[in-house]
C-alpha cells in the first residue's frame, strides 16, 4: 500500500466568525473534507464534513461569510489555504443533531467568488491587449489580493468593449474565444506568430489563470510558469501487488475508466474535423464564409502523432454550417469603427479548438498528490492487453494528458486524489 494513502494530519483548519470574530479550531470535529478545481471553473471550492459534541453551528455562530483557513500535512507536502488563499463559507446543508453530535458540510469558496456576486463592469475598456483587460479587471473590480501569482498569457490581439454591468467572472470567460496566443517562434529575428485563438480562465491553489490551449497542451515554455517536460509527473498503471513502502507506489493509478475516446457522430455534428461559418458584418452589411479543415491547423497537441486522425470519408466534408455576426468591436472616440484584432478565420478556429481538447476523457484515481494542480500535464502510462494479460506499453493510450479537474479527498486512510484528464490526440511523444 502507498504511504499517500495514510499519512495526514491537520495542522489548522480555523473558522472565523464574521459576527464576533471568535476563532474556533475544526480540526477535532472534521470527518473527511474535498478540494475541487477544474479549469472550466473560475474559481476554487471545498466541502468540509462536520461532526461535533459542541453546536459550533448556532454557537461560533455560522451565518456565511466565515474565514476557514488551512494548513494540512500530507506525504507530497503541505496543503495550504491561509492568508489571502484562505476559503469562505458560502453555504451550509445537511444540518442533523443527534443530542449527542451535531452534523453539517460547509460549502466553500474563495474570496473572489463572492466577490463577483456584488462586483459589475460599469465602463468602456478601450482597445488594449486583452491580457492587459483581464489583469486589470482581476485587480481593480475583484481587488484580489492572489495578483502576485496571477498566471496571464499575453495575446497578440487588442479590443475594445463595454462592460454593460456583467459580472467580472463572465467577461473574463466571455474574452477566452476571443483571444489569440502570442507565440515566440525561434527564428533569426525572434519573429512572433500568431496561435490558434482560444483562452481558459479558471483558479486553482496557484492563484488565478488567463492561458491559452495551444501554451496548455505545449511542452515549450512559451511563456513564464508553462509545464516543461521534466515537472510532468508521470504515473503508471500497475494491478499488481506493491510492498509496502515501496516510493513507486506513491505514483501508482489506483484505478481508471475512460469516460469518453470516440464519439464520431457527435464531433460531425459540431463541425469539429470541417465546418463552413457565415460571418455578417452589420456595419458594411457582407457575408464571409469561412471553411475550416482541423487537420490542417492544429500545430500544439498534447499527443505523438504527426496529424490528427480523423475519418477521410467524412472529415474532409463540412458537417456543420454556421452563422454568426462578425465582430468587429465598437466605436473609438472619433466614431470609427475599431477592429478587434482576430479575423474571422480566427473565430471559426477557436470554435473547433474547444470541442478537440475534450476529444479524449480519462477518470484516474491516485494515492493523494497535493501537487497536482488544474491546467497541468500529466503522464499516464498503461499496458497494452495481450491475450487477458498487460504487456507492453499501450503507446496509443499512454501519453500525456491534461488535468481539467482535481478533487483531493482529505480522510484518514483514504487520501487519494481522483482526477479527470482530458487529450485531444494520441499517441506518445517520440512514438512510430
Amino acid at each position: 500500500m502507498s504511504n499517500a494513502l495514510t499519512t495526514l494530519k491537520y495542522n489548522a483548519v480555523i473558522i472565523e466568525s464574521t459576527e464576533t470574530k471568535k476563532r474556533l479550531d475544526l480540526t477535532s470535529s472534521l470527518v473527511f473534507c474535498d478540494y475541487f478545481e477544474d479549469i472550466l471553473s473560475p474559481c476554487v471550492t471545498m466541502t468540509m464534513q462536520i461532526a461535533s459534541t459542541y453546536s459550533i453551528f448556532n454557537n461560533l455562530p455560522i451565518r456565511g461569510g466565515e474565514k476557514v483557513s488551512i494548513d494540512i500535512e500530507t506525504l507530497s507536502g503541505n496543503f495550504k489555504l491561509v492568508d489571502d488563499y484562505a476559503m469562505y463559507v458560502y453555504k451550509v446543508s445537511g444540518i442533523v443533531s443527534d443530542g449527542a453530535k451535531e452534523y453539517f458540510t460547509l460549502h466553500l469558496c474563495s474570496r473572489e467568488a463572492l466577490t463577483n456576486e456584488t462586483a459589475r463592469l460599469q465602463k468602456k475598456y478601450e482597445k488594449k491587449p486583452i491580457n492587459d483587460h483581464v489583469t486589470a479587471i482581476l485587480k481593480d473590480i475583484l481587488k484580489t489580493k492572489k495578483y502576485k501569482s496571477v498566471n496571464i498569457e499575453k495575446t497578440s490581439n487588442s479590443y475594445s468593449f463595454i462592460g454593460t454591468f456583467k459580472k467580472p467572472f463572465h467577461i473574463l470567460t466571455w474574452l477566452g474565444p476571443k483571444s489569440i496566443p502570442a507565440t515566440t517562434v525561434s527564428g533569426r529575428n525572434g519573429t512572433i506568430a500568431k496561435g490558434v485563438a482560444g483562452f481558459l480562465f479558471y483558479e486553482n491553489r496557484d492563484g488565478f489563470h488567463f492561458r491559452s490551449i495551444d501554451t496548455l497542451v505545449s511542452e515549450t515554455k512559451s511563456q513564464s510558469g508553462s509545464t516543461s517536460k521534466e515537472s510532468i509527473p508521470k504515473y503508471n498503471y500497475n494491478p499488481g501487488i506493491t510492498k509496502s513502502g515501496d516510493l513507486a507506489a506513491n505514483f501508482n493509478i489506483l484505478n481508471y475508466n475512460f469516460e469518453q475516446n470516440i464519439d464520431l457522430m457527435k464531433s460531425l455534428r459540431v463541425g469539429m474535423y470541417s465546418n463552413i461559418t457565415y460571418f455578417y458584418d452589420l456595419y458594411q452589411n457582407k457575408i464571409e464564409g469561412i471553411t475550416y479543415r482541423l487537420n490542417s491547423e492544429i500545430n500544439s497537441k498534447l499527443g505523438g502523432k504527426s496529424k490528427i486522425p480523423y475519418p477521410k470519408d467524412f472529415g474532409n466534408s463540412p458537417s456543420r454550417i454556421l452563422f454568426r455576426s462578425a465582430d468587429v468591436g465598437i466605436l473609438d472616440k472619433t466614431g470609427r469603427i475599431e477592429d478587434s484584432g482576430r479575423d474571422n478565420t480566427d473565430m471559426a478556429k477557436s470554435f473547433s479548438r474547444y470541442n478537440l481538447l475534450f476529444t479524449q476523457s480519462l477518470n484516474m484515481v491516485v494515492p493523494m498528490n497535493v501537487n497536482l494542480k488544474a491546467g497541468n500535464i500529466i503522464y499516464a502510462q498503461f499496458q497494452r492487453v495481450e491475450a487477458g494479460q498487460g504487456a507492453e506499453v499501450d503507446p496509443e493510450q499512454s501519453g500525456n494528458y491534461l488535468i481539467k479537474e482535481v478533487r483531493h479527498h482529505f480522510e484518514g486512510n483514504q487520501m487519494v486524489s481522483s482526477l479527470k484528464l482530458v487529450r485531444d490526440s494520441y499517441g506518445l511523444y517520440g512514438a512510430k
